[in-house]
């Protein structure tokens, strides 16, 4: 159960083990108040948290605690996040589609405060009309459990790594944290797709879903005679040269095409989109199931909202790169603990249902 979870995780914030990654911290207090942050001021987190735990004797300065966080590594919000997200996938009432664990990645611009500092950790550069001026901003990258609400795995990083980068990231997180099942279906939007993402994607278990945008294997699409066929894609001399992975680009001259199923579905407004995947069987999965199946990757940027617009992710409280990792992280983990708590509750509400009726 979510609440069992979470009483879990604040048990972890007290080991031995928490406590090395966080380096030198005197430290429960501490972890709390990052974890029950609500978007205000630092003062007034400190104020309502002391005062929620009727401590007021013990509240500490906004500078104390500031200084406080310079020893705190964000890592330890990582560690407690993949233990929560592991003990939430040995539970056998996770659902899943068609025995699959249905997964999204996306990314996402965040704004952090705009210093300098912060400009050149992050590499920001000036862009479109106001070319004088620089605005700091990072790049989120999450994949994303649709059908559990659990944000699986969430990086932070420079808009310059990019989103495929970010992602593959993502996806071996995943991998590690989720390590009992090898059915897996990851979505990924039209700016994902490239021969480096197929050829990385071989090396997985992961079944993939793709949308193409209409120039991208454009030979393959037109040399469609019906809306779902299986293609090759030829991975000839051109299409690898830029490859910036040697191994990848070994592989690739060595497989020499990639079998995928391509597939082109009607929107609503009469537009055609073309959907590439490894799921082959037709059986498992229907042309208007596949298309089904993409739609459901709305669910991650229905997250990114929640998680920008409700839990407040872009007001950072601090100016320097480890403050902005310490918030996200944290407010990663306490995104997947309320939306664990809010799944107990609709589980709750149908069991009630069920019982009355």
């Amino acid at each position: 159960m979510g609440y069992d979870r979470i009483r879990m995780a604040f048990k972890d914030i007290k080991t031995p083990d928490m406590k090395n990654i966080a380096r030198k911290m005197s430290y429960e207090d501490f972890m709390l108040v990052l974890l029950s942050r609500r978007g205000t001021t630092t003062t007034m987190e400190l104020n309502n948290f002391f005062k929620e735990q009727d401590r007021r004797e013990n509240i500490v300065s906004k500078q104390a605690f500031s200084k406080q966080r310079c020893n705190l590594n964000p890592g330890v919000f990582i560690a407690l996040n993949n233990n929560y997200v592991e003990r939430i996938y040995q539970d056998k009432t996770i659902v899943k589609h068609k025995g699959y664990i249905i997964t999204a990645i996306d990314g996402s611009a965040i704004e952090i405060p705009n210093t300098k500092g912060l400009q050149e950790e992050y590499k920001c550069k000036s862009t479109g009309q106001f070319e004088h001026r620089t605005i700091a901003r990072a790049l989120a990258s999450g994949i994303y459990d649709i059908e559990n609400n659990v944000m699986i795995d969430s990086i932070i990083d420079s808009k310059k790594c990019g989103e495929r980068s970010l992602a593959t990231q993502n996806i071996f997180n995943m991998l590690s944290i989720i390590r009992d099942t090898d059915k897996i279906i990851t979505i990924f939007d039209r700016g994902y797709i490239s021969i480096e993402m197929l050829l990385m994607m071989t090396d997985t278990p992961i079944k993939y879903l793709f949308r193409l945008p209409s120039k991208t294997f454009r030979k393959e699409q037109q040399s469609m005679q019906s809306n779902d066929e299986i293609i090759d894609i030829e991975l000839t001399s051109a299409r690898l040269y830029n490859l910036n992975e040697p191994i990848l680009k070994e592989k690739g001259k060595q497989l020499k095409k990639i079998k995928i199923r391509m597939v082109k579905i009607t929107l609503s407004t009469g537009k055609v989109e073309c959907l590439l995947t490894n799921l082959y069987d037709n059986d498992e999965f229907s042309t208007e199931e596949i298309g089904q199946l993409y739609y459901k990757r709305w669910g991650i940027e229905q997250a990114f909202d929640v998680i920008k617009n409700k839990l407040n992710i872009e007001n950072i409280s601090g100016q320097k790169k480890l403050i902005v990792e310490q918030d996200f992280y944290a407010q990663m983990l306490v995104f997947n603990m309320a939306e664990d708590l809010r799944r107990d509750a609709k589980k709750f509400s149908a069991y009630k249902i069920s019982k009355n009726q």
